[in-house]
């Protein structure tokens, strides 16, 4: 029993850290794909925001996640640094939970840790230099995914839990029955 338990536990683990793992990974991956869509087009989704691939091309190789209402879903800011570090413009028109004066925090803190990519709290940010020689900060929201992505574990950890237990139960029952004819047969020897 324990060494069928060990193997069931080994076995989950392996499947449900793959695919929590797996799930990130894409998170993270179509975050920076549109983080560096934006960038490429200075803060912006090209075409004034629609969507609208042509027939025959790829309409954006970084982001094939989009659709025509990717650019009215997606939650961002973002930061325009001069080479001292200090902000020179700030967009926040297409997020309602940061303010200007948060974006420029943000923005900051970013510019402080010198990374060019990574996460601040639940936002996704990517550090690119324009073509004028300032640096763009920009910050997508990634709460939703991130949320997504921590249910997805819980359901998985209750989900083996619970599954683990039933076949602990079901491994005590029968092995009892399995065993007994041998047990029978040794002790009639």
């Amino acid at each position: 029993i324990i060494a069928s338990m060990v193997a069931l536990l080994t076995v989950l683990l392996v499947i449900m850290t793959s695919i929590n793992l797996l799930n990130y990974f894409k998170i993270v991956s179509d975050a920076d794909s549109t983080l560096t869509l934006l960038a490429e087009n200075d803060g912006a989704f090209p075409g004034g925001g629609r969507i609208q691939p042509p027939p025959d091309e790829d309409f954006a190789p970084h982001a094939p996640h989009l659709s025509p209402e990717f650019p009215y879903e997606t939650r961002y800011f973002f930061a325009v640094l001069d080479a001292d570090g200090a902000v020179a413009s700030v967009n926040t028109g297409k997020i309602a939970a940061v303010d200007t004066s948060e974006a420029i925090e943000y923005a900051q803190c970013v510019w402080q840790q010198g990374e060019t990519q990574g996460f601040l709290g639940s936002y996704r940010f990517l550090r690119s230099e324009t073509t004028a020689g300032q640096t763009l900060i920009l910050f997508l929201d990634c709460r939703r995914s991130l949320d997504t992505a921590r249910t997805l574990l819980f359901s998985c950890l209750g989900v083996s839990t619970v599954g683990s237990l039933l076949v602990l139960l079901l491994l005590i029952f029968l092995s009892s029955r399995i065993v007994r004819p041998f047990r029978i047969s040794y002790e009639q020897q």
